[in-house]
């Protein structure tokens, strides 16, 4: 998948930056007070999932548009603006 479009680009990579700090919320609540082997087995599996969303949504995107590539400050921001829009119902 290539985005064709910067703006669309963006709208993928943010999208997918908001899917993986999702995918680690949950997955930071849903171990607590598991065994050491059902959170290990967990994590395995979101692990798999938030490989396919950086493999598949976030690295073609900035493979598209390198100007995309964010920095750790900018993961960040997207990260916590995405959640406020969404919290919000924008």
């Amino acid at each position: 998948m290539t985005p064709p479009t910067l703006l669309c680009a963006q709208l993928v990579r943010d999208g997918g930056i908001d899917a993986m700090a999702a995918l680690n919320d949950a997955l930071a609540k849903a171990i607590v007070g598991l065994a050491p082997q059902e959170q290990a087995n967990i994590k395995r599996a979101f692990g798999r999932a938030m490989g396919e969303v950086v493999t598949e949504i976030i690295k073609p995107a900035i493979a598209a548009y390198p100007e995309l590539a964010p920095d750790d400050a900018t993961w960040a921001a997207i990260a916590k603006a995405r959640a406020a829009e969404r919290s919000s119902g924008v």
